[in-house]
């Protein structure tokens, strides 16, 4: 619903002749509904570390949107440094919230620990489609950055290491 919300805001703005657009970094794949939504409403001025969207690509390749290809697995570290300066507003996705603060993250854990730990303001959009019983299969950990991270104690299939929510 947030994409959708944000490229609603940003064609009326556009419409006023008013500037709006966003950046956008994301911690796994996504599709239509975050970057053709946006990219149609021209609403993403800088992107990564991905994207999916024909019209998106379009825009990156003439110049009307930066982008940063880079993998996966290097953004959390790369938000630790701050090499993309703040983060605004974390967008995750979780199935479930709990009084003391837990959030239980659905399937799209990814990086979204370090952006729930980095963003200034956080929404959670709750899916009620997934299983609770998700969190059985987490293991979330913030490690430190190099070179003060240890090896990760992972021996075997079933041990864990980190919590099965973010807090």
């Amino acid at each position: 619903m947030v994409p959708y919300a944000l490229a609603q805001r940003a064609r009326g703005l556009h419409q006023s002749n008013q500037p709006f657009s966003i950046r956008v970094l994301t911690g796994a794949s996504t599709g239509e509904k975050l970057d053709e939504a946006l990219a149609q409403a021209s609403a993403i001025s800088w992107r990564a570390p991905y994207q999916s969207s024909k019209k998106l690509r379009s825009q990156i390749n003439s110049g009307e949107a930066q982008f940063v290809d880079m993998h996966l697995s290097h953004v959390p570290q790369a938000v630790l440094f701050g090499f993309f300066g703040r983060i605004d507003y974390a967008v995750v996705e979780a199935v479930d919230v709990t009084n003391d603060g837990r959030i239980y993250l659905s399937t799209s854990i990814g990086a979204s620990p370090s952006y729930l730990h980095y963003a200034d303001k956080i929404i959670i959009e709750l899916n009620s489609f997934h299983s609770k019983r998700l969190s059985e299969m987490a293991d979330i950990a913030i490690l430190p950055p190099p070179p003060h991270r240890s090896p990760i104690p992972i021996h075997d299939t079933l041990s864990k290491m980190g919590w099965p929510y973010m807090a």
